[in-house]
Parts: C-alpha cells; structure tokens; sequence
C-alpha cells in the first residue's frame, strides 16, 4: 500500500510530465484530491486539456510511455468519442491513476470537486468556469432516466422473480431498486451525481433508513420485506423533489405488499 508521501511524490512527477509535453494546455485534479484527499486510500485523478489543434491521442501515448517506465500492474486505456480518452493506471504499491484527455473546447465539467494546477494562459480555468457556471445554472443537470418508472419496474420483475422462488435475481433487482434510491436522493439534494461515491455525505437519516433495507437473510420473506423498505424510502425521496414525481399508478404500486 502507498503512502502518502508517495502518492505525492508521484502526483508530482506526472504533472512535471505533463508539463513537458508542448501539446499540453493544462492540467485539471478532480475528486477528493482537489479538496486534500478523502483519506489514505484516495486515487489520483486528472483531467488533461489539449492544445487546439493537437491531437489528444499524442498526450495519450506519452502518457503511456511514461507510466510504463514505472512497471505498472496494468495499464487500461479507454476511448469516449473520437478525441476523448481515458487512461487507467494501477502501479504495484495499488497507487491508481485515472487520467482524461481531451481539447480544451470540449473538456467536460461534470465533477464537484476541481482544481486547475497547470494552466498555460489561463484558458483552462476560463474554460472550467464557464463550464461550471453552465452546468448549475441548467436546470436537468444529468440525463439520468426516468428514475420513477424504471424503479417501479425493476420492482415488478423482483416480485416476478420470488414468486418464480429465484433468489438470486430478485437480490439482483433488489441492487437495481437500492441504486436508484441513492440517485434520486442524491439528486434532491442537489449533487453531482456523476461518478458520485460520496454517499457518506448524504443526509444522516436518508443513511441510516437506506441501511435499514438490506435484507436480514437471503430467503424470499426477508427480501420481499427489503423490498417493502425501499418502497417507503423511495417514496420518502421523491416527497418535493426537484426532477421526479410519482404518478398515481406508481403510488399505489408502491404502497401494494
């Protein structure tokens, strides 16, 4: 396991890296990083803005090559789009980076947390601000679904499952329900739910009724009545709610046992 000295350490070396690399506009550190770290346990995440007119593809294989020297466990390189890249590194002391590169006039701007630390002419930070700015100010801010029907769904095909005595996939639709639990209430509460993991952050009684529906035993009574909780916990997130809204027939689906 690293230290924190060494994440440091190595944080610092690949934005000397990517300093290095003319096709380069900045450097932008997202997650916990850009607030200090959540704990010992946090990952390195960047997001790279490429030069107009350079190929981010370039940054990409520079990247590669870098990490290589290091003898990483495994390198994962991941395409978005025809100029949108991601890079996933794990070094053997479990150190993971997750790098995205992109140009600059397309750089999203989805995260809570952000901080510009490598910035050529102040483009970059214009750009994020603006983005920012943009983002709060529209009004659905992610294209999540139709959180409502597809939790009324995914609970008829659970109940399907029980009374087929499938277990397994009633606790698989059981997961299904808990996600969009934690979505919509996310949502109320005006997160950024993209790539969202601070669910520790969340309302303290939303936590302790949410941990209230896993089910006591894997038979089919104790995940029915998981079921039943999460009805009352959904219901309870969609009261006032700023996106969603529940209609008639999935209020009375919900209150069905």
């Amino acid at each position: 396991m690293y230290s924190t000295v060494e994440r440091d350490t190595h944080f610092q070396h690949v934005l000397h890296h990517l300093q290095d690399d003319a096709g380069v506009q900045g450097v932008v550190q997202l997650g916990s990083g850009a607030a200090g770290y959540q704990d010992q346990y946090s990952d390195i995440d960047l997001m790279v803005a490429a030069r107009t007119g350079v190929d981010p593809q370039s940054i990409k294989q520079h990247l590669t090559a870098y990490f290589l020297q290091l003898s990483p466990v495994f390198i994962k390189e991941k395409q978005f789009g025809a100029d949108i890249f991601l890079l996933i590194v794990l070094l053997e002391n479990q150190l993971e980076f997750n790098i995205s590169i992109a140009p600059l006039e397309i750089l999203p701007v989805r995260s809570p947390l952000w901080n510009v630390v490598v910035d050529r002419d102040g483009q970059l930070l214009q750009r994020m601000k603006s983005e920012h700015e943009r983002f709060i100010s529209s009004p659905i801010q992610y294209e999540t679904g139709d959180v409502p029907f597809e939790f009324i769904y995914a609970s008829l095909a659970l109940e399907k499952e029980l009374k087929r005595n499938n277990p397994i996939y009633a606790l698989k639709m059981l997961e299904t329900l808990r996600e969009l639990t934690l979505t919509a209430q996310a949502l109320r509460e005006g997160r950024k739910v993209h790539q969202f993991k601070a669910y520790h952050t969340l309302n303290h009684s939303f936590i302790e009724d949410y941990l209230q529906t896993y089910p006591a035993s894997i038979n089919l009574v104790s995940i029915r009545r998981a079921k039943q909780s999460l009805h009352a916990l959904f219901a309870t997130c969609l009261e006032d709610h700023p996106q969603f809204k529940l209609e008639p027939y999935m209020e009375r689906l919900l209150q069905e046992r």
